[in-house]
């Protein structure tokens, strides 16, 4: 019994061994460390893609709510605010993800849009823990995507010079024809967003130039002027004043004479057609936001004359800059003049960072010459006498065998050597020791003004009630043209012997005072073009049928190449209208 005990012992012995072996045999241990980690790196990885697809999915859902409220925000937009932010949502297919309906605030001058929308996002593989838990719960886990958006157009405080060229060539191919309705199409796209401050304030001033500006009766009275003559009111800038912006308000400017350029008949000067337009026709309209008056004053430009680009310019800036506020604002609110009282204090200052100043500058041509009378037809006293019917009769009117013209004794201080020759008479009665319209010379000798005379005017005597008058050469300018001055009065003496050649034709070589001629001028504009963007005045050029000369000239003087328009035809309304949008500022605010 004892030897079969041990037996079967022995024969278990092999079988525990085996499970001995098994239980300490770590063969295919790291294979489930392995699986593990499988599972570790795809939850990791698969989170990253979550995160990946949650600012995917936020990334569109922002930009299209950016994309729907800056254009319900455009204040060219027709359509309702709020439905312009639906449709873009709905075409983004966004549109159940909307929170509410979008709110919008605006006024005459401003919109604000805000739009909300929010989304869930299933996770894919932030719950594969789960898979493993006890006991197994589906479902997947969600985050919220969410987006605000609020997008704002307003204008703030504005302040534009348009600078217009009238020079004589804006008559020829239509070009008058077709800026007229773009001038008035910017003025009412700008002013149509106008209010009072401080939602802000859009104000407007014109300046239509040729070779030279007319400051008008409104403003001229402001401006200390050497007057040489009282018909008009264009004053010259000598080269220093282009390297600023300011306009100094207490210096003295002489003015441009009154004069007419051309002309081929016998008649007196068209008060349309004058270097220097007088009474307010192509006047300067300051500052105004009142789009009737200014419509009207562009429906009535009128053409004529050389072009001066950088005098249009220098007067522009300088109702921008903040010299001329004193200026403004005694005109600012005041009968008459369209200047509102809500812009008195304008122009403001440059470093005032929420007033944006702009000047948009038009031409047609290039700089050309500008010109004067010389002394003495400047301001000196001409040969010829009137024998008036009245006091009021103007000169242009005086028959012409009723006018005289003294050929001897102008040298001298003394009456007694003076001598005339009667126009329209014949033989010895055609020189006289007198003017016509005296009874004798010793009444002449003897004769004293009646009245004090003005700048560049003449002088009027009386003899036994008749009134005669000695004119001045300006006066005899303003009548007619210096080729028709000679013709008119000096004709019948040089044929008579009475005056030479060189006498004769003087008045030909009157107008020849060269202000400036084009390439000096173009050095004026480039310099006050300089000062004007360094001082952060945005400027608009359009080169208008213009010239390469001009061209060039614009493109030198423009903010950046974006800021000048090159057109053609009715292509300036599209320049003019491209213009006026830029100058709102549309932009996101959230």
């Amino acid at each position: 019994m004892e030897l079969k005990s041990n037996k079967i012992m022995s024969q278990d012995m092999p079988k525990r061994g085996i499970f001995q072996r098994f239980r300490k045999d770590e063969d295919g241990a790291l294979i489930i460390f392995s699986l593990m980690m499988m599972v570790m790196i795809l939850w990791f990885g698969g989170m990253a893609v979550d995160l990946m697809r949650y600012e995917t999915t936020r990334a569109k859902l922002q930009g299209s709510l950016d994309r729907a409220t800056l254009a319900a925000a455009d204040l060219d937009q027709v359509m309702a605010p709020a439905d312009v932010v639906r449709d873009y949502m709905d075409k983004a297919g966004m549109l159940h993800f909307l929170q509410g309906d979008p709110i919008v605030d605006q006024g005459i001058n401003y919109r604000i849009v805000t739009a909300n929308a929010s989304a869930p996002m299933p996770l894919f593989f932030y719950d594969l823990p789960k898979v493993f838990s006890s006991p197994f719960t589906p479902g997947m886990s969600s985050l919220t995507v969410s987006g605000s958006s609020t997008a704002e157009e307003r204008v703030s405080d504005v302040e534009i010079s348009l600078v217009l060229d009238v020079s004589s060539s804006m008559n020829s191919n239509n070009r008058m024809t077709n800026l007229r309705p773009a001038a008035r199409e910017f003025v009412t796209t700008v002013l149509a967003n106008n209010t009072n401050a401080p939602q802000g304030l859009i104000t407007i001033s014109m300046i239509p130039y040729s070779a030279v500006v007319n400051p008008g009766t409104d403003i001229a009275p402001h401006l200390n002027i050497n007057r040489t003559h009282e018909y008009s009111t264009c004053p010259m800038f000598d080269d220093t004043e282009f390297t600023t912006t300011a306009l100094n308000l207490g210096a003295s400017y002489d003015h441009v004479s009154h004069f007419s350029y051309g002309g081929s008949n016998d008649m007196p000067i068209n008060p349309n057609y004058t270097w220097c337009f007088a009474g307010d026709l192509n006047a300067i309209k300051p500052h105004t936001t009142n789009e009737a008056d200014l419509h009207t004053a562009i429906n009535n430009l009128h053409a004529y004359g050389n072009t001066a680009i950088d005098m249009g310019v220098k007067w522009g800036v300088a109702l921008l800059d903040s010299s001329t506020q004193s200026l403004i604002s005694s005109l600012a609110g005041a009968s008459g003049t369209g200047v509102p009282a809500i812009a008195n204090g304008r122009p403001e200052l440059h470093t005032q960072a929420d007033v944006l100043k702009v000047l948009v500058l038009m031409t047609d041509g290039q700089n050309t010459q500008q010109w004067d009378l010389v002394e003495p037809y400047k301001s000196g006293m001409s040969p010829v006498w009137f024998d008036l019917d009245d006091v009021n009769q103007p000169l242009w009117d005086v028959d012409f065998n009723k006018t005289s013209v003294q050929y001897q004794g102008e040298a001298t201080n003394s009456r007694w050597d003076d001598w005339f020759y009667w126009n329209g008479y014949s033989g010895t009665l055609r020189y006289r020791d007198y003017p016509n319209g005296f009874n004798s010379r010793l009444a002449y000798v003897n004769a004293s003004p009646v009245d004090a005379s003005g700048p560049g005017e003449g002088t009027r005597y009386v003899d036994n009630g008749d009134e005669l008058y000695h004119a001045s050469w300006q006066q005899l300018f303003a009548d007619r043209s210096y080729f028709l001055i000679n013709n008119h009065y000096f004709l019948d003496a040089y044929y008579a012997g009475a005056w030479s050649w060189n006498e004769y034709w003087g008045t030909d070589n009157s107008i020849d005072h060269l202000i400036v001629n084009g390439s000096e001028a173009n050095t004026r504009l480039s310099n006050i073009c300089a000062a004007a963007r360094a001082q952060g005045i945005v400027i608009y050029t359009v080169a208008f049928e213009a010239p390469s000369g001009g061209q060039t000239a614009l493109q030198d003087c423009a903010s950046s190449s974006s800021h000048y328009f090159d057109v053609d035809g009715t292509d300036i309304s599209g320049a003019f209208s491209a213009i006026a949008s830029d100058i709102r500022n549309l932009k996101l605010t959230q």
